[in-house]
This record gives C-alpha cells, structure tokens and sequence, in this order.
C-alpha cells in the first residue's frame, strides 16, 4: 500500500518546492479525509496545517463538492487539468490516484498550482484583443518584412481587406503594407525611411479599399523594436475621414446654398462673380449679370399659401437651369429674387439672347399641386466693364436696371447702358405675335448700301428684316429674331424675307437699276435645313436672277460655334455660285484659322471695333491688323459703322476700302433706296435719312 505520508527526511524538500512554486500538495483517503498536506501557509498562514489533517476535505474549500468531482474523474483514468479558487486566488489542479500493495485504491493527491497571476494576465490580453477587436480604429500588424500578421474587425469593415485577401495579393515579394497604405510606392518608400529614423509617422492619406476606391484616412504608422533595438514589427492604425470630410462637404454647401432650391446663394454667388470679373478682365472679355424679380410671386403667396410659394420657386428655378449655359451660374439671393452670372459674352445680341431664353421660362404656366399658376419676371441687365468693374457696381446696376424693366411693363428685360449707350428693350412679344406677322403681311425689308471708298461707288446692299409692330411700331431683328428660334419660324421668315429681296432685285433690274448684291442674314436653323439650298436655287430661278446678285451673311459667334456645319454649307452653294460673307469679324479676336477652309468672299468687321476711332489708337490698328489678315487670305474686308469722315480717312489709310455705315445711309425701304441710287454713286456720297 502507497504511504499516506512523505517521509520525514523528504519533507523539508518538498515544502521547499511547494512554496518555491507557489504550489500546494496534499493527499486525502478515499473518504475525502485529509492525510497530508504541503505549502498551506501560502494560501492560509492562520490556519496551522497539523489542524487539517484528519479533517474532511471541505475545510480547504466550501464549494468542495467540485472537488470529489474531480477525484472521481481521476479514478476514472481520464487524464485532465482542472481550475478552480482557493479564497481569493485561482488555482490549477492536477490529480493522480493513490493505490494500495493490492492495486486498490487508496486515495488521491492533488498537486494544485497558483494561476492567479497568469489567469489575471491572461484576462488583461483577453480584455485588450477585444478592445482591439471591437474599437472603432483600424489596426493592422506587419512583420519586418511587410506581411501582414494580424487585423482587426474595423479594418476588415472599412478597407474590405481580410488577411486573406492580402496574401493572395501580394506577389513575389510584394509589400502588402503598400497595398493597404498608399498605391503611390514612391511615397509609401518616404514613409519608411521616415520610421526608420524616428520611429513615428502620422498623416493624412488617400488609403485604397479593396474594391480600389480611394478614401481620405487619418494613418498613425509605428514601429516595434526589440533586442538591441532591431525593428520587429509595424503597427498601423488608422480612422476613416470619408464620413467626416462628407460632413464637411455638407456643412459648406449649405453655407454656399439656398436650402430650398439647392441653387448657389448670396454668397456663392458673388464669389463667383468675382471669380468671373477677375476672368473677364485677363481675357478682355465682357460679363452679363441678370438681375430677375418675380411680377406677382407676393399676390401667389397670399392667395394660395407659403407651401405653393415654395413650390413655385423650386420649379422656377429647375426651369432655369434648363435655358442658360453649363458654364452660366444660377443663384437665388432671397425671396423671389434670382441671378444669372453669364462669362464670355461676345455681344449685346448674345445678351439678348441670354433674357429671352430666361423670359421663356415664363411662358407656360407652372403646375403646382395640379393647379396652374402663372407668373412673369423682370430681368434687370448689367455689363462688365461698361456698368461697372466691380462685383458691388454690377449688381446695383443690374438691381436698378430691373426695376427700370418693371417700370416699362414688367415682364421684360432691361439695361442702363450699353457700349455708347445704347437701350435694351424689354421683351415686346410672343411667338404667336409674330406667326400672325407673317400671315397678316407685317413684316417689310430695308436695305443699307456697301460703299467702294476707292471707286467712289456703291458696290451693293445688305437687306435688314422689320416687324411693322401695331403697337410697338418698327422693330429690328434683334428684338425678334431670338424668340423666331424658339418658335421654329426662322426658316418661313428667312424663305419670306429671300422672295421678298428677290423679287425686289428683279425690279430694280426691269427699271434699268443695278445696285449690284445684296446681302442676307442666314441663322443656324437654316444651316441645318437640308432643304434651303434648294429653295434658293428656286427662288432665284422663280425671278430670273444670277447667283452673283446675293451674298450671305453668317456672324462669326455661329461659325465656331457651328465650324463643321457652317463649312459644308457654305462649300455645297459656293459650287452652285453662291457668295458668303462672315459677319461680325474681329469679335473673337484675332485667330482667323477657321477662314483657311471656309470659301467665303468677304468679312465684315465687327461694328463695336469702329465705335472709338477717330484716326488713332489701339483700336485702328486692330482694324489694320484684321483688314491685314483679309488682304493675306484674299478676302474683301468691309468696315461696318463709319458715321464720321475721320472714320472713313483712317480706314481709307489703312487699306480698308469698303464700308458700310450711316454716312453712306441709314436703312431705308426699297422705293427711297431706288430713287437714292443716283446719289449713292456720287463723288461725294450724302447722308441719307
């Protein structure tokens, strides 16, 4: 049978051990009472271990059924490790049973071993690999070497990259720290050369998830170094900034825009107009701002409640964003007030063109909750550099410019000044206006003679459409010919206005009268129309004239706009003897390249360019520089606005020989044009009225 006790010579030794290891031995019959225990007084120095022995196992522990538990599993033959506290402390259990001479057993030892410093190790690592796990931070761990070791859930979450993942993209040695960190192997190298020498890196960085999007990151990049200072490990960590800089972004845009209509506000507004005037001056460019006030949004409001005030405005503004240019900025400053910022502008007929299209929002009427509202607008215009040259002077003057719109009848369009002073009218009607023109004959055709400054003699005449208006009087083409596009009618005025000239021609031809060609004003929609150069063929054949009798004019602004187009055009009726002229020459500066493969005949000068000279200046030579470009090309270059004799002297001068202007004559109907022909041929041409 096995001793219940240690020898007496080995006892000493075994303490030594038991307290050395923090460790407590102790044996127990198959009653559970104790018969030998070592290194008690390290888990009770007030209780002496001669008490225990002889006592049931139940002293050492009050939940000591767990204990017999295990006893019985040791007799079993399981081989376990068992856990479990002694006070305060915890302990790990291994057990062994103790047999007699005949093999039975006798009893059981148990050596028990202290683990409360280890579990409570064990617990700390524990509670740490969950913080790391469930933190909000990415946290990834690379070897020497650039593996990646270990990742947490968050950088799982935001890159999309499992360690999985980046094994299987990393190749021959990539790193795959610079696959998470940077996709940029230049900067990624910067960045370890700086951990080298510092041991710390932090930044800002555009991080790549796994589906290659990039994302904004704030990165924190460490190093660990172990024996003798040998870097081990990196440790990056690292907090997604897309979510912060989106509430950034959307801070700033509600800072910059109307929270109704999401249109740029007040103050985005005159940044941009800044921004627009600083361009504007470095490229010489003019600048239109249209300054645009509801006609009755007040009595809609009252009437019909905020809500549909609301509404309306919300639907204004989409409309308006359909009619101006991708590069035009649309703002509301407040209430029924809105502002359009147009860069670029070439001419005062591209303004006009700019308020008509705004104008034209109004004229349906607007649903709003199944209901029809109708409203109208008053656009007030200024000008940069003529109505000022400052963001603040431009939109008094366009404030003011609205009301003078308002004053004149509302709905319409308005400007203090432009060039020499000059009025824009308001817009004076519909598009049904001017269909029932056509129909009820109100429309008219005066001509303006072309004058050889050399010869002395009139060479021709540009025909100029007028709408015999039954209350607004004459108007000019300029005033109508925008809302002609809109309503699909240019090709019947253009068809009328080639008969009617022709017809004209053929008469002055019977009364014996040559006034050699006249010019006519051709827009896009004719351009595109594949049946135009039919119809003037025919119509030339219908009054028995030459080709040579007509010349057609194309502004400049169409002809780049159009390069293509305009180019085919213009060579399918030069071959069947048709002349062109560019209109409005000089108005995009100097590059004429476009003219190398356009066969026209003759340019016309942009008028603006004669409004200042007076025999001198920068403006003349501008003149001589275009009029050079013709003589090169060989094209007939005409000066367009000679109203003084020192104009006609100095582009005489220059070699500018052909003209057209109030000098030679105003405009005027085809009876006074007839019987002043004589006098147009003159030494000494009249001004005629």
């Amino acid at each position: 049978m096995v001793s219940t006790r240690v020898p007496d010579e080995g006892r000493g030794s075994l303490e030594e051990v038991a307290n050395t290891c923090n460790m407590v031995i102790w044996q127990v019959d198959k009653k559970g009472v104790l018969t030998q225990i070592v290194g008690w007084q390290g888990i009770n120095n007030e209780v002496d271990t001669a008490d225990l022995l002889g006592r049931d196992i139940s002293v050492l522990k009050d939940d000591y059924p767990d204990l017999y538990a295990f006893m019985l599993r040791a007799q079993s033959g399981e081989e376990f490790v068992a856990h479990s506290d002694f006070g305060s402390d915890s302990y790990q259990h291994s057990f062994s049973v103790l047999t007699d001479e005949d093999g039975r057993t006798s009893g059981f030892q148990c050596a028990s071993l202290n683990v409360t410093e280890d579990q409570r190790l064990y617990n700390r690592l524990a509670f740490t690999e969950q913080v790391i796990a469930t933190t909000g931070e990415a946290l990834a761990i690379f070897s020497r070497k650039h593996k990646v070791l270990s990742v947490n859930h968050a950088f799982i979450r935001i890159t999309g990259f499992s360690q999985q993942h980046l094994l299987k993209l990393a190749k021959d040695g990539a790193s795959q720290l610079g696959l998470v960190v940077h996709p940029d192997t230049a900067f990624f190298r910067r960045v370890l050369l700086t951990l080298k020498r510092q041991d710390r890196w932090t930044g800002e960085v555009a991080l790549r998830r796994r589906s290659g999007e990039q994302f904004s990151a704030n990165v924190s990049l460490s190093v660990i170094r172990g024996n003798g200072g040998t870097l081990t490990h990196y440790v990056m960590f690292f907090s997604d900034l897309s979510h912060m800089k989106r509430s950034h972004e959307e801070l700033r845009y509600l800072a910059t825009h109307d929270n109704l209509t999401d249109l740029p506000n007040r103050r985005l507004l005159m940044d941009r107009l800044e921004q627009g005037i600083q361009r504007a001056k470095r490229s010489n460019r003019q600048l239109a701002v249209f300054f645009i006030d509801l006609d009755n949004f007040k009595m809609i409001n009252d009437t019909m409640g905020h809500h549909f005030g609301d509404d309306l405005l919300k639907e204004i503004s989409r409309r308006l964003l359909t009619v101006v240019r991708q590069s035009d900025t649309v703002a509301r400053l407040a209430g029924d007030e809105f502002t359009v910022i147009a860069e670029n502008i070439s001419d005062l007929i591209e303004v006009r063109a700019i308020a008509e299209k705004i104008l034209s929002c109004f004229e349906k009427p607007f649903e709003i909750n199944q209901q029809e509202l109708e409203t109208t607008a008053s656009i007030g215009v200024a000008i940069y550099p003529n109505d000022g040259d400052d963001r603040t002077s431009l939109m008094k003057q366009a404030d003011k410019a609205m009301y003078k719109a308002k004053a004149a009848g509302r709905n319409g369009y308005y400007s203090l000044h432009d060039g020499e002073g000059s009025r824009v009218s308001g817009r004076l009607f519909y598009p049904s206006e001017l269909r029932l023109a056509l129909k009820r004959n109100q429309m008219s055709v005066v001509y303006q003679p072309l004058f050889d400054l050399k010869r002395r003699r009139m060479v021709g005449c540009e025909c100029l459409l007028r709408w015999k208006h039954h209350a607004r009087g004459l108007i000019k083409p300029s005033d109508f010919m925008i809302i002609s596009e809109e309503a699909g009618i240019t090709g019947e005025l253009g068809a009328w206005t080639l008969d009617e000239v022709c017809r004209q021609l053929r008469s002055w031809h019977l009364q014996g009268l040559d006034v050699g060609y006249v010019s006519v004003n051709i827009e896009i929609s004719q351009v595109e129309d594949p049946d135009y150069p039919e119809l003037i063929l025919n119509t030339l054949l219908q009054h028995k004239l030459d080709a040579s009798c007509l010349m057609f004019e194309i502004s400049e602004r169409l002809v780049l706009d159009n390069l293509d187009k305009v180019t085919q055009f213009v060579r399918t009726l030069s071959q069947m003897g048709i002349r062109f002229c560019v209109d409005g020459f000089g108005s995009r500066g100097k590059n004429a390249n476009y003219l190398k493969d356009l066969p026209v005949e003759a340019l016309k000068l942009d008028q603006r360019l004669l409004m200042r000279v007076n025999g001198t200046g920068q403006h003349l030579a501008l003149i001589q520089a275009l009029t050079g470009i013709g003589d090169i090309l060989d094209k007939t270059v005409i000066a367009v606005g000679v109203e003084r004799v020192q104009q006609e002297e100095a582009l005489a001068e220059i070699g500018c020989h052909f003209a057209q202007g109030y000098l030679y004559g105003k405009p005027m109907n085809a009876d006074y044009f007839g019987k002043a022909y004589s006098q147009l041929t003159a030494n000494r041409p009249p001004r005629l009225n």
